[in-house]
């Protein structure tokens, strides 16, 4: 049996992080001998993962975050969250200076395979490890050029020699590779792996019931994912207003959570959009709600490969997306199967103005998103996952 660890930073909301938890519950169990280590121990998933049998959990710094995020009402708030930035960089600052000696602290154990499952702060702890024996993989969800700008590497050069020092680097979209290869220069061990989504449990929970009273005025476009810039919500509220004012009328669903909320909630509030927006929040089902809806929609500014967008496309919904890395990998090269639009506020505007106002282009998209649907089996991807495990 291989002892395979897997490296994150926090489990908190996000893409990968539910990537992780899919292959964790359909990787080979009697094949490998499993770890996940946090570098901080904080997010909504370690519930989930510790239920995962045969997975180890372990981190190396405990949070505060989660404590500073449930006291948001106390007088000492601000006070809890100055000294959090203060330990925030203080982080950043062992990791980008102390890298060799954060390992030590972490790693106690020998392991076979030693994955870095996201980019920056987690590729450049694994790039650090002192096992010569083991094989190191790095895991690359999105574009690595457009990452937010925390200076873990202290340069360019240091960013290189951090990834050359993996055995092979896995890719979630074609378009990934490509900018890896543009930024880092190396060509080699470099694969191409869809993300695994467990299509059979998405169906099933999508069957549950909405419990809570939502709007839903005219067609419901729903949306999945943190409320951060990256997802382009505040754009999506911009054309959502210009297409209320031309009396095309829709609601649309928020859901997810990210620091953009009240943001965003204000937004609503200022320009009277509260009888045609719902937040929903976090949800662990976010599938009921996108499968009673009418068309889901991704106006993300930048993707490494969607993982909403590939649970719309199993869930057989009409897509209006903006063209990001691994769009066309989800839907086709020929766009038949969804309003694939450039990058841009107007351009977004453009295609979900034309889904909401044509019937038969709707029920067009619904029959042709049913082929890519049957593309994604778990199986035929856990296998091509593990066989770049092993091999």
């Amino acid at each position: 049996m291989k002892k395979l660890l897997f490296v994150v930073h926090t489990l908190q909301i996000g893409g990968a992080e539910r990537v992780l938890l899919n292959i964790l519950k359909n990787i080979n169990k009697e094949k490998y001998d499993i770890t996940v280590l946090a570098l901080v121990n904080d997010g909504i998933y370690i519930e989930e993962l510790k239920k995962i049998e045969g997975v180890k959990y372990k981190y190396l710094f405990n949070s505060y975050f989660k404590k500073q995020r449930e006291n948001k009402n106390s007088k000492f708030y601000n006070l809890s969250k100055s000294i959090m930035d203060f330990i925030w960089k203080g982080y950043l600052l062992l990791l980008r200076y102390f890298p060799k000696e954060m390992y030590k602290k972490a790693i106690k154990e020998n392991y076979d395979i030693e994955v870095a499952f996201l980019e920056g702060k987690v590729s450049k702890f694994v790039s650090n490890s002192n096992n010569v024996k083991s094989k190191k993989i790095a895991w690359i969800h999105t574009d690595i050029n457009n990452l937010p700008k925390i200076k873990v590497f202290k340069d360019i050069e240091e960013e290189k020699e951090c990834y050359n020092k993996f055995d092979k680097i896995v890719c979630v979209s074609g378009d990934v590779k490509k900018r890896f290869i543009e930024r880092i220069g190396r060509t080699e061990n470099i694969f191409v792996q869809m993300n695994p989504i467990d299509s059979i449990d998405i169906i099933e929970r999508s069957k549950e019931p909405i419990e809570e009273k939502l709007n839903n005025k005219g067609l419901v476009v729903s949306t999945v994912g943190r409320l951060v810039k990256e997802k382009g919500y505040d754009r999506l509220l911009e054309i959502h207003k210009r297409l209320i004012q031309e009396g095309i009328l829709h609601t649309i669903w928020f859901i997810g959570d990210g620091i953009e909320r009240k943001k965003l909630e204000n937004y609503v509030c200022t320009n009277n959009l509260k009888d045609t927006v719902s937040f929903v929040g976090y949800t662990n089902n976010p599938y009921k709600y996108v499968k009673n809806s009418d068309v889901f929609v991704c106006s993300s500014r930048i993707e490494g490969l969607s993982s909403a967008l590939i649970e719309a496309t199993i869930l057989e919904k009409a897509i209006v997306t903006t063209e990001c890395p691994g769009t066309k990998e989800i839907l086709g090269e020929n766009g038949q199967s969804a309003v694939i639009v450039p990058n841009d506020t107007e351009e977004l505007y453009k295609g979900l103005k034309q889904v909401l106002t044509n019937f038969k282009l709707r029920e067009r998209l619904n029959e042709k998103i049913k082929t890519r649907s049957k593309l994604l089996d778990i199986n035929n991807v856990m296998k091509q996952i593990e066989k770049i495990l092993d091999e």
